[in-house]
């Protein structure tokens, strides 16, 4: 009879109640259930920064592109203009390159288009200035242009950038 005790009572310490089985699964479901939070912000912090990263690339790039291109703009000579006399002010800018290839840069919707095509995303405002030899007083006369400033606003979902240069091109 002891030894029948004794050996009843080590096999209902064996096992686990329906109870602790159930409390184990709730626990394991909220540790897991705050892990996947922990996931998620982190996944999606990545995934922003990556967007930001990536406009940012393009804003820079396009700048530089712009900027390059606008060292090249041929002067004026008799009495032709190189660049469109609406161009100064706006949100398009059109010029002839020494070359004297014809390039234009406008916004379509949130795309930068370089002569139609696209150059970079993301892009909210683009504008262009044109300076006298002053640098500060702005003209839309293109015989009086003498620097010209390019204003580009990149936008995401969560942030946006300004970026802007002036360039005094090379023939003039």
């Amino acid at each position: 009879m002891i030894y029948e005790n004794a050996h009843n009572s080590i096999l209902r310490q064996l096992g686990f109640t329906l109870v602790e089985l159930i409390v184990v699964i709730v626990v394991l479901g909220i540790v897991g259930s705050m892990g996947a939070v922990v996931v998620r912000d982190g996944m999606l912090g990545y995934l922003r920064g990556r967007e930001m990263t990536s406009a940012d690339w393009q804003g820079r790039l396009a700048l530089e592109r712009i900027a390059r291109e606008l060292r090249d703009i041929a002067p004026s000579s008799g009495g032709v203009d190189n660049i469109a006399a609406a161009s100064c002010g706006s949100a398009s800018f059109v010029f002839s390159d020494i070359n004297a290839a014809p390039i234009s840069y406008t916004q379509s919707a949130n795309t930068l288009l370089r002569n139609g095509q696209p150059l970079a995303d993301n892009v909210s405002g683009l504008r262009f200035y044109c300076l006298q030899s002053d640098g500060q007083t702005y003209t839309t006369t293109p015989a009086a242009v003498y620097y010209v400033t390019v204003s580009m606003v990149i936008a995401t979902t969560n942030t946006s950038a300004t970026y802007r240069t002036t360039v005094k091109p090379g023939s003039f």
